[in-house]
C-alpha cells in the first residue's frame, strides 16, 4: 500500500502538435496560450487530459482539434519529432513535458481559425522557415521530406518508409 497521497496535479505532460504541409506551406498559428517553446508563432496542438488517459487515441483527438478550431482536414499522421521541456506548475514546481509531433498533409478545409482556440493562422512558405526557427520545428520539418516527400508536380506523394509510429491503424491498412 502507498502512504504518500495522490498529488492533483500530473508528475508529467505530454503535448501532441500538428505539422500540417499544404504542397510547400507549412500552417502556423497563434494561441492564446503558448505551448511550444520558440516564440508567438506555433503549431496547432493541445496537451493530452493525463487524467483520462486511455479513452481515446491521441492522434483522433489532435484531427478533431483541427477540424473543430481551424476547420481542416488533414492525411494521416506520422511522429516527425518530440523534445522535452519543463513548464512552471501551479505550486511553483517544474512540471517535465514532452512533446510528440506529428507531421500530415493538408486534405481538405478553408483555413478558419476560431476565435476561442487561436488568435490567427497562416500558411507560411516552408521556404521562410528554414532560419530563425526552434530546433525542434526545424528538425520535424526535416523528418517530414524524409517520411512523407512533398506532392511533386503531378500533385501525388509515395512515403519512403511505411511504418506508422503510435499507430492503432488495423492491420489491413499497413
Amino acid at each position: 500500500m502507498n502512504s504518500e497521497p495522490e498529488s492533483a496535479f500530473p508528475s508529467y505532460q505530454v503535448g501532441t502538435f500538428a505539422l500540417v504541409r499544404h504542397q510547400d506551406d507549412v500552417l502556423l498559428v497563434r494561441p492564446y496560450q503558448l505551448l511550444l517553446p520558440g516564440g508567438p508563432q506555433s503549431l496547432p496542438g493541445a496537451l493530452v487530459d493525463i487524467q483520462h488517459s486511455g479513452l481515446g487515441v491521441v492522434e483522433t483527438a489532435l484531427r478533431r482539434l483541427l477540424l473543430s478550431q481551424l476547420s481542416i482536414s488533414v492525411s494521416e499522421f506520422w511522429l516527425v519529432g518530440s523534445h522535452t521541456l519543463r513548464t512552471p506548475g501551479p505550486d511553483g514546481q517544474a512540471i517535465p513535458r514532452l512533446n510528440l509531433i506529428f507531421g500530415t498533409d493538408y486534405c481538405s478545409g478553408i483555413l478558419n481559425p476560431q476565435p476561442l482556440g487561436f488568435k490567427s493562422a497562416i500558411w507560411v512558405p516552408r521556404s521562410q522557415l528554414m532560419e530563425r526557427v526552434p530546433e525542434w520545428l526545424s528538425a520535424a520539418l526535416f523528418e517530414l521530406e524524409k517520411v512523407v516527400p512533398p506532392p511533386g508536380p503531378r500533385g501525388g506523394s509515395v512515403p519512403a518508409r511505411r511504418h506508422r509510429a503510435f499507430s492503432l491503424a488495423p492491420l489491413r491498412e499497413r
